[in-house]
């Protein structure tokens, strides 16, 4: 059995787009998200509740299969393949979300099989097939996604089919979900169409690119500036320009070029590190955040936009432009960082 989430159309009419993509199967009903006004010291800080959006599949990367997944689903896939880290919300949301459509999903996840699975590899497990992979072998993610494609359409059924999704749900229709997002958020009902920054957390980036898509096509004075944690600014323009030209090439003339037009600026975050390095002021920070504000952030991700938004608004204040941040959810990741660090809670 399946369970239909979706949804033809929108409500918002697409005439800046040709053809009109927001015409078309998505995964959740609405693109509506709860907007919370939390009032801090040097102003009021408006947060995109998207990590709120599911029970399990709550931020972002259910934004990124709003339109990808039935895309894969009409396309006739039985299966998919992705990879992720052991507490990767990608590979648990893609897991839970192709469940419910009827779709198998393969997980290809870097490292050993823990004693204790929590969090988000929890409900990976729950959800989807898991194989591990050594580091080495993960490193090269080209060849280790070709190697168990062919593994798994070897030993499938001649009648199934298999989509190979990148890392992180880094593909063209990833975008489409995003930019869905933000014509809403430009409706009165929301934020309304007023300047404003818009801040995220960023792995692989494809959230701020769609998002900065979405703003540019619909012709908003808003910028999105995405926190990078998982790589250096050269990765993340060139994931930018990767993108971009891919999604031009699918679903518009294939001509247009959006790589530098977009509204977006990559910035550090507040306290640079290694991806998945965590600070004990980390852990204290998350704690002040639900303890003082009721929201609750994770200090691998959200905990980055968190700070960054809360300078942003410093600066902002005094410009007229409202301080905007996407919550892209990951608090089931707090599991992890309390098996690597009980003390520290």
């Amino acid at each position: 059995a399946t369970t239909d989430h979706s949804t033809v159309g929108d409500t918002i009419p697409v005439e800046s787009l040709h053809p009109p993509l927001l015409d078309r199967a998505w995964l959740l009903k609405s693109p509506n998200t709860g907007i919370r006004k939390v009032a801090l010291e040097i102003g009021q800080l408006l947060v995109v509740q998207d990590d709120l959006l599911h029970p399990i599949l709550g931020g972002n990367k259910l934004r990124k299969l709003d339109a990808l997944l039935p895309e894969v689903k009409a396309s006739g896939c039985t299966d998919l393949l992705t990879c992720g880290g052991l507490q990767s919300a990608h590979t648990a949301a893609v897991a839970a979300a192709c469940a419910e459509q009827g779709i198998r999903a393969h997980l290809l996840v870097r490292g050993e099989r823990p004693a204790v699975p929590t969090g988000f590899h929890l409900l990976a497990r729950m959800y989807g097939q898991v194989t591990y992979v050594k580091r080495s072998e993960y490193a090269d993610r080209k060849a280790m996604m070709t190697k168990h494609a062919n593994l798994i359409s070897r030993s499938a059924p001649p009648s199934s089919k298999l989509h190979v999704l990148p890392e992180g749900g880094c593909e063209p229709a990833a975008l489409l979900g995003c930019i869905r997002l933000v014509r809403w958020l430009a409706q009165p009902e929301a934020v309304g169409p007023r300047p404003l920054t818009l801040i995220v957390d960023c792995g692989t980036g494809t959230t701020a690119i769609g998002l900065a898509l979405g703003m540019h096509l619909a012709g908003l004075q808003w910028r999105v500036r995405g926190v990078m944690l998982a790589g250096p600014l050269s990765y993340y323009h060139e994931q930018q320009t990767m993108l971009t030209s891919a999604f031009a090439a699918k679903y518009m003339s294939g001509t247009e070029v959006f790589g530098k037009m977009l509204p977006l600026d990559w910035v550090e975050r507040p306290r640079p590190r290694r991806f998945g390095k965590v600070f004990r002021e980390d852990v204290i920070a998350c704690q002040q955040a639900a303890q003082e504000h009721g929201i609750l952030v994770d200090p691998i991700y959200s905990l980055a936009a968190w700070e960054a938004a809360t300078q942003a608004l410093q600066v902002q204040q005094s410009r007229n432009f409202r301080v905007v941040m996407l919550h892209t959810g990951g608090a089931l990741g707090l599991q992890g960082v309390a098996q690597r660090y009980p003390d520290w809670f």
